[in-house]
């Protein structure tokens, strides 16, 4: 995959020169922001957490005749962190990455594209079942996924219903991840499908990157007087006696109230069950787990825009409430304040899901405040 990527970047070099209708537009983004923490950590620690992000890339078509479309998109990041974050190593000080860099072919129905690229489906919005690739933490401020190395292709039957699969390679480029997917809408009500076949990987940043495993799942999302969506994944443990099963579901509802320019409110219920067989991840070796997660937000006049979430575990009873404010301060340039306070209805902080004191900083749960300025340009 890293070979594809390097050819794809040749090929936006060298096409321009040589085939019709090539365009371009510049995208970037700027973002500041700095957090402080409740709970100081030990001493010889920092309170505080900054990272400032330039975000430059190019998107356009390389060329384009006779219904064959190329377009592309190459986006890097140069950053900055200093703070507790990189004193304790998460992170370094100054780092550079591909966001993402993928070259696309599109003829009628068909269409398929190669590079680092986000890969996101499902009907779910605060618990994601069937986000096999998805990293986005969803309170954050613009919540991104980060990519992965992939080739992915989609097949339209209709106007309303799609085939697509997709090959995932890890850093090593050994082992790969590949699955396929059909969605289709059924009167008023969505419905999709998915099957994917997950060897162990070299991708720290997924979750169950070290477990090998066949997954299958559905959603179905629809609206009547309320939006209404299920999602569900069964995990079959490959690498363990007796081939073990984890089951994951969501289920959930949002409706938008007339109060004020227009309150929406939005309730999800995860449910996570496995067999004794089936390699435990969670921190503190449940094998059921219920979560339940609430999102609001409201406009406020044309510049602003309050949020805010709030997550509780019915099992282990920690909490996690974090509010948000966008303040639209000119054209494309947004200031955001946001609050994450955490806690546990029974009094043990120690070892929550959802909060967790540490430290040791590394657990991202803790309670903590801060501003973030993100320009668009």
């Amino acid at each position: 995959m890293k070979t594809l990527i390097c050819v794809s970047s040749l090929l936006l070099v060298w096409l321009p020169a040589h085939l019709w209708a090539f365009d371009w537009h510049y995208e970037g983004r700027f973002r500041a922001s700095s957090q402080i923490l409740f709970d100081p950590p030990p001493a010889d620690l920092n309170r505080f957490d900054h990272e400032v992000e330039l975000r430059n890339g190019l998107v356009g078509t390389l060329f384009e005749k006779d219904g064959h479309i190329f377009d592309y998109e190459v986006v890097g990041d140069l950053l900055y962190t200093g703070g507790i974050r990189e004193e304790i190593g998460q992170v370094e000080e100054y780092d550079a990455e591909l966001f993402r860099g993928w070259i696309r072919y599109e003829k009628g129905d068909f269409k398929i594209r190669a590079g680092r690229q986000q890969i996101l489906f499902g009907a779910a919005t605060l618990f994601r079942p069937l986000g096999f690739f998805d990293t986005r933490i969803i309170s954050g401020i613009i919540p991104l996924t980060r990519g992965v190395d992939a080739v992915r292709s989609t097949y339209f039957l209709s106007s309303t219903s799609s085939v697509q699969g997709w090959a995932v390679t890890d850093l090593t480029g050994n082992r790969i991840i590949t699955g396929l997917r059909g969605e289709a809408n059924f009167g008023p009500v969505e419905v999709g499908a998915t099957l994917q076949y997950h060897p162990k990987m070299d991708l720290p940043f997924l979750a169950d990157f070290n477990l090998e495993m066949i997954q299958m799942g559905y959603h179905l999302k629809g609206e009547y007087v309320v939006g209404y969506w299920s999602e569900s994944r069964l995990d079959i443990q490959q690498d363990q006696p007796g081939d073990p099963l984890r089951f994951d579901t969501v289920f959930g509802v949002d409706y938008t109230f007339d109060v004020g320019q227009g309150l929406h409110v939005l309730l999800e219920y995860f449910l996570r069950t496995q067999e004794s067989g089936f390699t435990n991840v969670d921190l503190k070796q449940d094998r059921t787990i219920q979560v339940i997660g609430l999102q609001l937000d409201q406009p406020v006049g044309i510049d602003i825009v309050w949020r805010a979430f709030f997550f509780f575990d019915v099992v282990d009873r920690s909490f996690q409430f974090a509010p948000q404010v966008e303040y639209n301060i000119w054209d494309q340039v947004y200031l955001y304040a946001q609050v994450q306070v955490g806690g546990s209805i029974d009094g043990n902080n120690q070892t929550g899901r959802l909060f967790s004191e540490s430290p040791s900083f590394v657990t991202g749960t803790e309670s903590r405040a801060g501003l973030s300025l993100i320009a668009f340009f």
